[in-house]
């Protein structure tokens, strides 16, 4: 139970500066979800004017609300016009958004907390006040009671964003770049499908593919989520899904896929085979521990009841999604093999920043 008075004068508080801002903005994140609240903030949106965009661990979160959304905040890996926008906001509304620096991908501090509204974890925080035990659910409610009509937008929203499509299908080796842009392809042929993804850089690439229905472990980053997961959605949805997933977490958890045949299951299954831990060859390049050698998993997929696209160019690419998307009833494995070091933009971005962060002595050094 909660205290009425209390979310009345933290409702009234919120839209008080709001209302007085000259660009709020609104950020999602996990509790909209957890909650069950996605179509309440929605129409929330709608009603305050508000531009939205998710947190890293949001993304995929308001997929099918109708709104524009104006992109996902990843701080200094994300676009810096749009983290620009999110940094000098003098009424940041944060719903359900974790505060951490994997969620702010190492950028938490960059926030002015001082003109943040943040409600997290049964609690709401508006400038200095906080207002205890008031879970969101309570908060949204309120909101909606005092916003009855739409709301022009104080500000023009963020520029959209651009995200890569046009596959260029010819000789050149697959970047992890051209996943993403053949992924965008296919959903604006075919529409979009949900997206279970593993951590790594395939979790990054993500990013760039347009908004929809995306499972996956951000916040814990646990290798080995992405063909277990992906297997779950399509079962209690019903609906086709993509999985993206490293070979050091196909390796580990990758084989479960041959229960796809058993379950009446048919994903497509993008391994970004790269013959390591790219993440860890990032952060770490001495050493040896992050490569694993090169595996042939399409050529495993056939014995498990499915079928293998072995994948080099970006015109194989193209052909492997095009016959995937073709043939149903069998789980399809399209094995990605890209070269070691290749990454993409997203990732090496929040390589960058995190080095600009812990070392930045060395990095203006020449």
């Amino acid at each position: 139970h909660w205290d009425p008075e209390r979310v009345a004068a933290c409702a009234d508080e919120l839209l008080a500066r709001l209302r007085a801002a000259r660009d709020p903005l609104l950020v999602v994140g996990v509790e909209v979800r957890r909650y069950g609240l996605e179509a309440r903030v929605a129409e929330l949106a709608r009603r305050l004017g508000l531009p939205v965009l998710t947190s890293f661990m949001g993304r995929g979160l308001l997929a099918d609300s109708g709104l524009d959304l104006a992109g996902t905040y990843l701080g200094l890996a994300g676009d810096p016009e749009l983290s620009r926008r999110v940094e000098s906001s003098d009424a940041l509304l944060l719903l359900g958004v974790i505060v951490s620096d994997t969620n702010f991908a190492v950028s938490a501090r960059r926030i002015d907390f001082r003109h943040a509204l943040v409600a997290y974890d049964a609690e709401v925080s508006v400038g200095h006040h906080v207002y205890a035990e008031l879970p969101l659910v309570a908060l949204v409610d309120a909101l909606l009671e005092r916003c009855s009509l739409p709301r022009t937008a104080v500000a023009a929203p963020p520029a959209p964003p651009a995200y890569p499509q046009g596959l260029v299908e010819d000789d050149a080796p697959v970047e992890p770049a051209d996943i993403a842009r053949a992924i965008n392809d296919v959903f604006a042929r075919h529409g979009a499908m949900p997206i279970a993804c593993d951590v790594g850089d395939c979790l990054f690439t993500a990013m760039a593919v347009r908004p929809t229905a995306l499972l996956a472990p951000g916040y814990y980053a646990t290798m080995g989520y992405g063909v277990p997961a992906g297997l779950g959605l399509q079962r209690a949805s019903g609906q086709r899904p993509l999985i993206l997933v490293g070979d050091g977490a196909f390796q580990m958890t990758g084989w479960e896929v041959g229960h796809a045949a058993r379950l009446g299951l048919d994903p497509i299954v993008i391994v970004f085979n790269n013959g390591g831990w790219e993440m860890l060859r990032s952060f770490m390049p001495e050493g040896g521990f992050h490569d694993l050698g090169s595996w042939d998993f399409a050529a495993m997929a056939g014995g498990m009841g499915g079928d293998g696209h072995a994948v080099q160019t970006r015109a194989q690419l193209g052909a492997a999604l095009r016959q995937a998307l073709a043939r149903r009833g069998r789980f399809q494995l399209i094995d990605v093999q890209l070269a070691p070091g290749a990454r993409s933009p997203t990732l090496q971005r929040f390589v960058q920043a995190v080095r600009r962060l812990s070392m930045p002595e060395a990095i203006a050094s020449p």
